[in-house]
């Protein structure tokens, strides 16, 4: 039978749509190619028009639009918005789904939190792009071509919403242009007029479909927001998992040592003790030659725990059995130069020894008070002297005084109140000090139920933990309060200030006591002064002018020239 013939316009739109196969390309059926290529995704279809000039040639030929069509109602099935009509399928495929700039084609990056395509302009554009390709306001030229229209109607644009309430826009420059090329080359009234509604037409078809497609990329934004969210869930659900497996794998072990549930534990439970002690609660499997090396520490630090437990157990016994041992009257009685607080008794040795019994049998407030009622005045008077050598040497090594016999004893030996009450004199004046700053306390104690309070006591916040490894720790964090320390006092504030003032009197200011300058009764005067009243020829306030004592000139050392601007003071007997 003699083939059938066809026309040639039809024989050559065939071999345009039909890959041939001396282009490299197997000559297959039509409607077989048609099938496959409409189950791929838009973006395969990109991909294969950059492969080879056979597939690049077939995949655009317009004959074969209805590939893409089928490949976009193939997604438009999956939720997508459908193509818009005043756009290709393949243009729109690479607008929704390449990621790279229209301009210059540079690879964009990926920003999940956000919409990275300009829908009204059909364009993704990098930051250089951005700027050349869009404008924020009405071009002038357009402008002076209908002053009293409102463009903006006539042109697609994108809101910038830099705060709530943001009505600029951004517009497209080649909109514009194309505005201004068509006005320019018609003069009719009519024409433009006709212009002008077409472009409000395609305007409001443009934002019609970029509403929708804005919609859809926020949908698509959300549930990749969700669905990161579920797996940084199931990521921790999974660590935690591991790290539960991992905890009860040591609890096991220690339960085999002899370590169970006790009270002293936290919420009692040895699971929740050890939780957060390193390499405890981590999401890794225990092996073995791992647990070897972790089961030491982990004794020791139940071991420490529990005896730090016991310890701060007959702390707050103490606490309760202080004012027993000692009432507030008695230690008043006693005329302590530094009466001590309740973390200082704490310190005692006996106290300490009794605290740190290596046996776990706890004690009592009557044991406490038989034990330390009879010998607690002379441990108190012994703590007093023992903070007065401290102090002294805290004296010797801030004056430099090397090896004075008497460090508080020298002239020099100047200190201030703690409590920043301005007080300042040497210590057996300053121990008499009446301070009102603070909790208004007198010179020696504030009787309270708690115990007693000195001009020297100053607060502090302590923050330990139970579990702390020194004793001092342990009583700072059960009675909230730091112990004394000498390092409170300050001594050699303005030390050459004082020493001028000795030097004065023609003395070694390291070797000269209380008792020398008291012997001494000569006057002296502050020449600084003098110098500056005779300059000032005004107010004197604070000015020395009369010869003053020794004493008087060294408060007034501190008390006018405190300042260390006044590094050259001179004093004249």
């Amino acid at each position: 039978m003699p083939r059938k013939k066809t026309k040639r316009g039809s024989v050559e739109a065939l071999a345009l749509a039909f890959p041939a196969s001396q282009d490299g390309f197997p000559a297959l059926p039509l409607d077989i190619l048609f099938e496959i290529f409409s189950l791929l995704h838009p973006l395969d279809l990109i991909m294969l028009t950059r492969t080879t000039k056979p597939f690049r040639r077939f995949l655009l030929n317009r004959a074969n639009v209805g590939i893409w069509r089928a490949t976009f109602a193939a997604v438009h099935a999956a939720g997508l918005p459908e193509c818009p009509p005043y756009a290709s399928e393949l243009a729109w495929a690479r607008l929704v789904f390449e990621k790279t700039c229209h301009i210059c084609s540079t690879t964009l990056r990926v920003d999940l939190a956000m919409d990275p395509v300009w829908w009204e302009f059909s364009a993704r554009y990098c930051g250089d792009c951005m700027d050349s390709e869009t404008t924020k306001t009405i071009l002038p030229k357009l402008k002076r071509l209908d002053p009293k229209r409102n463009w903006k109607a006539a042109l697609p644009s994108v809101p910038r919403n830099r705060y709530p309430g943001d009505l600029s826009c951004f517009f497209l420059k080649a909109h514009q242009n194309e505005l201004i090329d068509a006005f320019n080359n018609t003069e009719n009234a009519e024409e433009r007029a006709a212009i002008i509604a077409k472009r409000v037409e395609d305007t409001r078809l443009i934002t019609h479909h970029s509403n929708l497609w804005r919609v859809w990329t926020k949908t698509q934004i959300d549930k990749r927001k969700e669905d990161a969210e579920n797996r940084q869930f199931q990521k921790r659900q999974a660590e935690n998992a591991a790290k539960e497996t991992r905890l009860q794998a040591i609890v096991t072990k220690l339960n085999t040592v002899g370590w169970s549930n006790e009270p002293w534990m936290t919420g009692g439970e040895l699971a929740r003790h050890i939780r957060w002690l390193p390499d405890v609660f981590i999401p890794k499997p225990l092996a073995p030659r791992a647990y070897r090396e972790l089961e030491p520490r982990l004794l020791s630090q139940l071991t420490a725990d529990k005896r730090a437990h016991i310890v701060t157990g007959r702390l707050r016994v103490l606490q309760t059995a202080l004012p027993l041992i000692i009432s507030t009257h008695e230690l008043a009685s006693l005329a302590l130069e530094i009466p001590p607080r309740r973390p200082d008794m704490a310190l005692l040795s006996p106290v300490r020894l009794l605290m740190e019994d290596p046996t776990n049998v706890p004690v009592t407030a009557a044991q406490l008070v038989s034990a330390l009622r009879p010998v607690m005045p002379g441990l108190l008077q012994k703590w007093v002297g023992d903070v007065m050598v401290q102090i002294g040497e805290h004296a010797r090594r801030s004056l430099k005084l090397g090896n004075t016999p008497d460090p508080l004893g020298t002239a020099i030996a100047y200190v201030f109140c703690p409590r920043n009450c301005g007080a300042a004199g040497h210590m057996s004046t300053l121990l008499k000090h009446s301070c009102t700053a603070g909790n208004n306390s007198n010179y020696i104690y504030v009787p309270s139920p708690a115990g007693v309070q000195h001009w020297l006591h100053v607060q502090h916040t302590v923050f330990h933990s139970i579990s702390s490894e020194t004793y001092q720790a342990q009583v700072e964090s059960v009675f909230y309060d730091k112990c004394f320390t000498p390092s409170v006092l300050d001594f050699g504030r303005r030390l050459e200030a004082l020493e001028a003032v000795v030097k004065a009197y023609d003395r070694d200011p390291k070797t000269a006591t209380i008792k020398d300058m008291e012997g001494d009764g000569r006057l002296v005067s502050c020449v600084t002064c003098i110098a500056k009243a005779r300059v000032a020829r005004g107010s004197k306030a604070g000015l020395a002018l009369k010869p003053m004592s020794w004493l008087a000139a060294m408060d007034h050392s501190l008390k006018v020239h405190l300042v260390p601007r006044d590094d050259n003071i001179e004093w004249k007997l």
